[in-house]
């Protein structure tokens, strides 16, 4: 729990009721209320702490909690005044956790519950919707493109697939609509042996990449002798 700066004591108060979160009135501090609530890991890592402190505690228990939290809020205000936003951000998420919990622990009766706390099982359940949809859309998307150059390989014949075979091993798995007409004008301009001699480049390169370092041969620049006028 954060303490107020020697010298400076902070009286502490009541905090408001749950249903009415602490507001400042200026337009500064109405936006660190909106960046009180950060959607990073370390975040919720804060909030299941929270929860975890919180289990088996009773309405007065998390009265006090409550009341803690909001005195560390008014603490951290004074270093958002000084400069540090992040302070205030992490007291701000903390405070409107415990409300929170105050507000869902009065519902239940008796002492608080994760099990039994609905607000976290329909957190919990938003997010495993929003990881489903990701999953699905990534699964979309990776169907899509390998229908595509399934048509761009049958479009390009069978005398692009040395090429194709030569830009996987060379570490090109993901080939755009460009590359995939660069395959097709290659080896439509050009004949076997020189999309063969394409492909040993593309192969040297390869395994010139992934040679042991002692084995790589390193660039010589030529000798230029200048003139003496």
């Amino acid at each position: 729990m954060c303490t107020p700066s020697p010298g400076r004591p902070e009286p502490r108060s009541t905090p408001p009721s749950p249903s009415t979160p602490p507001t400042r009135t200026t337009t500064r501090a109405r936006t660190r209320t909106r960046a009180a609530t950060p959607r990073t890991a370390c975040a919720a890592r804060r909030r299941t702490r929270i929860r975890r402190r919180a289990a088996g505690l009773t309405l007065a228990a998390i009265d006090q909690a409550l009341n803690d939290a909001h005195a560390d809020l008014r603490t951290a205000d004074r270093y958002a005044d000084a400069g540090d936003e992040s302070a205030f951000a992490r007291a701000a998420a903390a405070y409107e956790e415990w409300q929170r919990i105050r507000a869902e622990t009065a519902a239940q009766g008796g002492a608080y519950d994760r099990d039994r706390d609905l607000g976290l099982q329909r957190a919990q359940t938003a997010a495993g919707h929003r990881r489903d949809v990701a999953q699905c859309a990534a699964e979309a998307a990776h169907d899509a493109r390998q229908h595509t150059d399934t048509a761009h390989r049958r479009l390009a014949g069978a005398a692009a697939d040395p090429l194709y075979t030569a830009l996987a091993r060379a570490g090109l798995y993901t080939l755009t609509d460009d590359d995939h007409q660069a395959v097709r004008e290659l080896t439509r301009h050009l004949d076997a042996a020189t999309v063969r001699q394409v492909v040993g480049w593309l192969e040297r390169t390869r395994a010139g990449a992934h040679a042991p370092a002692p084995d790589r041969t390193r660039p010589t620049r030529p000798v230029v002798r200048r003139s003496g006028l």
